[in-house]
């Protein structure tokens, strides 16, 4: 018979070698716990396939074009020994591979709904049988540490056989008998008890006694404790005093809860979604609103005491709550050494609906459960600046932060508890005695470092200039779309620009720390976004322009001679694409009109390929810092060769790429010799401003693009800049068939759309003469960001917009395009000094 079970899913980080790169890695595995509540005798366990997309019953794979299944390489089935809280491996299982899902009998010349038909056959045929012989337990714990290779993907966010989805052991089954008779629900527990509730507010903030909580706000801080229970109801703050302290980030709900018990053939776990203490263990789950206890409170001091589920345990809460910051001391009492699965002594979980918050936090990578990041950090997000926590009395070595994100909740938790890290074979614990610790959360900003000189940073650029890090995952990820998203490879080297000139918070962690790990992590084969680089032929350059800002800002030898072998391979795989004019060329894609594929670049649904322009334009940078970086730790020939690549780009580009017809850059030149162009800002915008056009035609090509713009009725960019001027054909572009052909596609998300990606365009206009223009345009896209134009929860679109200001987008806040061009307008105003050269290295 089918087992119910109630799962949990953790991320894990397994060290491994890797086989190609020669070093060790930090391998992505995904730890699935499968809790039966009950004696049960397990005969065998099976697993199937998920499919790519994430509308699909038990959520996605991350690999959806075309819709790739995930493929299972390696399971570790272990049980808990709980006198030592050491789990013991009771089956290690190397499951076989299904050659259609590597790619047997696929061809790229084949259509996209063809691929995934057939793959989709291959997964519906695909079930691995796992014999456990009978065992005895009342849980599981099965860990996939390895996948077989994929058929590459337009969509892949994983990438790699040692980049485990997330997802992968969600349909994981056990068949057997129940042992015992039906479990019994925990008993339920009492609101808290009041002691004295006397609630004043600190000079300079108000309190209001309101049916669910009570409020404390100011113009920076507002924070809201249940009585009730023990948690916190609402947190905003504002380091600009703007008005936006009032709207809560917190999730404020049980519908998240209320999904931990479902458990049928389309379930996956969700998180628990309070703020609040949190224990998950082999038999029950403890989200705040379980919790019992007392609480009292004297003016400021908010104190939630003698909190507790069952006897044993116990954990003491107190906050005192001031205009800028909350002070908060935990401590908790254990009877003994306990095993759990989860424990959190206070846990933030935020809504990301309501607006982006994330942590930017450096992750320590210990080996076992992902997530755990190193103190001070801090709860970034745009517009409002940040929320900073730091220890300020406690052992350092016990105390700890876990961060978790839920794209399928639109939750991101962060929680702190007192213990050590759980390795890969040992079961988190609560220590046994008592230990507390205090910490501040403070309002604060990441901000850039502007010259000694200059006048108040611009309002638009000081209050998003956070917006990267409030999309920084430290679960293997770093800098991301947004706070529940994955590392978009092909955007580094626009996060980067904002990163490197991040003034470093005197509580927090270090900017160039946080751009490290995400560079190295990707270099060294991590997973994201373009992961495919036949595909994404963006990926490479942007990985190797971001490593080069990094160096050229702040060079450390040691951290090239740490990432040389993925700096080596990505330098390798772009000169392997160099054709015989000299130029970067797509092998796969041909770029014809009517092909109807994805992109050879970041704007994915537009028909890129062959040679497309703004590749090019990246990789001749890339190639030039390549040379430089590859200097520096002794590859001297390979040096060389990238400088000589550098000026085959060069030679090549203009005769290739400008249109005689506009005096401005095409997007693409396909395989049948047809210039593709619809006055792409964004590729005019690197071609010029990286010096790939003479002077006389860059100041040209600026000038026509200009009068279309004014000419298009779009001289203000109020609602940030379109990227491209003009319709793209519908042959050219994949939007058209989504929309069925009912209506014309320009200005609708990438064809035309406004945002904010203008930093090589704005550098262009400034650089080649065009002041006054480059002036209007800074001010302008500064007015937009004040007003938060490009800010907004998961889901609200506000990345992109339509010419009127309507929303059109898919995510919201992202850490890239619509802030890419913060570093530009910065420098155009005059907060921040380019450094000398601009473009490293010097030289054309």
């Amino acid at each position: 018979m089918l087992l119910k079970n109630y799962p949990i899913t953790h991320g894990g980080i397994r060290p491994v070698h890797h086989s190609g790169l020669g070093v060790q890695v930090n391998g992505q595995t995904c730890i699935r716990y499968m809790r039966f509540l009950k004696p049960v005798r397990i005969d065998r366990l099976e697993l199937g396939l998920i499919s790519g997309t994430e509308d699909k019953p038990m959520g996605g794979s991350g690999r959806w074009v075309p819709d790739i299944p995930t493929h299972p390489a390696h399971l570790i089935v272990s049980v808990l020994e709980k006198r030592t809280c050491r789990w013991r491996t009771v089956k290690e299982i190397d499951l076989p591979a299904n050659p259609v899902i590597g790619g047997k009998g696929l061809s790229q010349e084949m259509t996209t709904d063809d691929i995934t038909r057939i793959l989709e056959e291959a997964k519906e045929k695909t079930m691995h049988i796992i014999a456990l012989g009978g065992l005895r337990t009342d849980h599981l714990r099965v860990e996939c540490d390895r996948e077989h290779a994929v058929w590459p993907s337009h969509g892949e966010c994983n990438g790699g056989i040692l980049n485990v989805p997330f997802s992968i052991l969600n349909p994981l089954q056990a068949f057997g008998e129940i042992e015992s008779s039906p479990n019994v629900l925990p008993n339920h527990t009492p609101l808290l008890k009041h002691r004295k509730i006397d609630p004043r507010a600190p000079m300079g903030m108000t309190v209001s006694d309101r049916p669910e909580m009570l409020l404390y706000q100011g113009e920076r801080l507002s924070v809201g404790f249940s009585l009730r229970r023990p948690m916190l109801m609402h947190l905003g703050w504002d380091f600009f005093g703007r008005g936006h302290a009032c709207r809560n980030r917190l999730v404020k709900s049980l519908r998240i809860n209320r999904g931990l018990f479902h458990q049928d053939a389309s379930s996956f776990t969700l998180p628990a979604g309070l703020s609040g203490p949190l224990l998950r263990t082999l038999s029950s789950d403890y989200g705040a609103h379980r919790w019992t206890g007392e609480v009292s409170v004297e003016g400021n001091r908010i104190s939630y005491l003698n909190l507790h589920v069952f006897d044993g345990l116990t954990v003491d809460a107190v906050f005192v709550v001031e205009p800028e910051r909350l002070m908060l001391e935990l401590r908790h009492r254990c009877d003994r050494d306990m095993p759990v699965l989860e424990f959190e002594a206070w846990r933030l979980a935020w809504d990301i609906r309501t607006g982006i918050t994330g942590a930017a936090a450096m992750p320590t990578l210990l080996p076992g459960r992902n997530g755990d990041v190193k103190l001070p950090m801090h709860w970034a997000a745009s517009g409002i600046g940040s929320l900073s926590c730091r220890l300020v009395e406690g052992d350092e070595y016990y105390t700890r932060m876990q961060v978790e994100s839920y794209r399928s909740s639109n939750t991101i938790a962060g929680g702190l508890y007192l213990g050590t890290h759980a390795d890969l074979n040992s079961c988190m614990r609560i220590p046994a005695g008592e230990h507390r610790a205090r910490f501040e959360l403070a309002v604060t900003i990441l901000g850039p470092d502007t010259v000694k000189d200059t006048r108040e940073t611009p309002i638009g650029v000081a209050t998003c200039w956070p917006a990267p890090f409030s999309c920084f995952r430290p679960e293997l990820a770093g800098f991301s779309d947004h706070s529940v998203s994955v590392n978009c490879h092909m955007s580094q080297s626009d996060v980067i620009e904002v990163i490197v000139f991040t003034r470093k918070p005197d509580a927090g962690p270090d900017p160039l720390e946080l751009a490290r790990f995400t560079i190295a992590r990707a270099l060294m084969d991590g997973p994201g976004y373009g992961y495919f680089r036949d595909f994404y032929m963006d990926t490479d350059p942007a990985l190797v322009i971001a490593a080069g800002r990094l160096h050229h800002i702040s060079p450390d030898k040691a951290w090239l001679r740490k990432v040389e072998p993925g700096l080596l391979n990505a330098v390798s795989r772009m000169l392997a694409t160099l054709d015989e004019d000299g130029l970067v060329r797509s092998r796969v894609l041909s770029g014809n009109t009517g092909s109807y594929r994805w992109s050879t670049n970041a704007m994915d649904v537009i028909g890129f390929g062959h040679q497309d322009a703004y590749v090019n334009a990246l990789s001749y940078r890339a190639f030039r810092n390549s040379a430089a970086m590859l200097a520096d730790i002794a590859h001297p020939g390979l040096a060389e060769r990238c400088r000589e690549s550098a000026a085959g780009i060069l030679a090549a580009y203009a005769k290739t790429f400008l249109n005689p017809e506009t005096g401005w850059v095409a997007g693409w030149k396909s395989r049948d010799g047809q210039l593709h162009d619809y006055a792409f800002t964004y590729v005019n915008g690197p071609a010029i401003a990286l010096g790939l056009l003479e002077e006389n035609l860059a100041r040209t090509a600026l000038v026509n693009l200009e009068k279309l713009r004014e000419a298009q009725g779009l001289k203000s960019a109020r609602l940030g800049l379109p990227l491209n001027l003009l319709p793209i054909d519908p042959g050219d572009h994949i939007l058209a068939l989504s929309a069925g052909g009912l209506v014309p596609t320009f200005e609708d998300y990438i064809d035309g759309a406004l945002t904010g990606c203008n930093n090589y365009y704005l550098r262009a206009l400034s650089i080649y003469g065009l002041k006054e223009n480059a002036r209007s345009l800074a001010l302008e896209s500064n007015d937009a960001y004040a007003w938060g134009i490009f800010d907004g929860g998961n889901g609200s679109g506000a990345e992109f917009h339509s010419w009127e200001g309507m929303c059109n987008g898919y995510e919201g806040t992202m850490g890239n395009y619509p802030f890419a061009s913060l570093y530009a307008i910065a420098v155009e105003l005059g907060a921040l000094k380019p450094l000398e050269p601009e473009w490293w290295p010097p030289g054309g």
